[in-house]
């Protein structure tokens, strides 16, 4: 179809629209459901076991929509990091291979 010139952006409300910088996780209801479920523990996947359809799910399940990654390293002389990334994509499903890119 042709280009709409008359499309006007549209912004979606925050989840927690009353949330300030530096507020606890556990000071909301929703937070405090989150750190429930974080103390039960992640669940890990043995990619080695999925069918390769469900790796496929899985993956573009945590990169569509495109979130931030948040990737650590540690340095060599012990100092950790945690930085976020918004370039990154999946390369491969099978098997399943995520790229970020970074500058410097």
């Amino acid at each position: 179809p042709a280009f709409n010139s008359t499309t006007h952006f549209t912004f979606t409300q925050s989840p927690n629209p009353s949330w300030t910088y530096g507020e606890k996780v556990n000071t909301t209801p929703v937070g405090k459901d989150w750190l429930a479920g974080e103390s039960a523990g992640w669940k890990v996947y043995n990619t080695a076991e999925l069918e390769e359809a469900n790796t496929h799910k899985l993956l573009n399940s945590g990169i569509v929509p495109r979130p931030i990654a948040f990737v650590s390293t540690i340095s060599e002389e012990g100092i950790e990091n945690l930085a976020p990334f918004s370039w990154f994509n999946t390369v491969t499903t099978y098997p399943p291979v995520i790229s970020f890119g970074c500058n410097n």
